[in-house]
């Protein structure tokens, strides 16, 4: 089983939010024996999508997709912007069209769980657009997602306990729905 963690957020330094979160769900995959993979939008070059360049697919673009292709289960997140995703992440997901002719066409039979986060208490909002792109995209979105409240995210600069039991109950849903 192969796990894909779908950052989109373009932070690059390690003690960001997003980064922290990603490697948290990273260790908990390692822990339960599946091989993971990270997408940090920050290590790609994904240009704008036009559908004129989908005949000249940019090399990271290409190396974007097929994490996407060979993973099982999925996790995506990120920060609440203006009530939804960031437009980075909307983006690179808009890429995947090149997975349009596959066999079988885009996320068919991946199951992606959603973790977002916010200042206040919207960051549901952006789990609804995630979760609105991956059922249009044919995967199956878990029934369980993790909204976060920033606030409430740390405890002596770590994540708190409370969102490492939602974040462990996430990865072990997924890995569940695959065996």
């Amino acid at each position: 089983m192969k796990a894909l963690i779908f950052n989109g957020s373009l932070d690059e330094e390690s003690f960001r939010t997003s980064r922290r979160i990603a490697q948290y769900y990273a260790d908990q995959f390692i822990k339960a024996n599946v091989e993971v993979q990270q997408i940090h939008l920050s290590d790609y070059q994904i240009p704008i999508f036009q559908a004129k360049l989908m005949q000249d697919i940019p090399d990271d673009v290409l190396d974007f997709a097929n994490a996407f292709r060979s993973a099982d289960i999925m996790i995506w997140l990120t920060p609440l912007y203006h009530g939804s995703l960031t437009g980075v992440m909307k983006n690179a997901i808009d890429w995947l069209e090149i997975t349009s002719k596959d066999t079988p066409a885009y996320l068919t039979n991946k199951v992606v769980g959603f973790t977002c986060w916010s200042a206040g208490n919207q960051a549901m909002q952006g789990i609804q657009s995630l979760d609105n792109i991956a059922k249009a995209l044919r995967a199956w979105s878990l029934p369980y997602s993790i909204p976060i409240s920033n606030m409430d995210l740390y405890e002596n600069n770590d994540i708190s306990e409370m969102y490492k039991n939602k974040m462990n109950m996430l990865t072990e849903l997924l890995i569940q729905s695959k065996q």
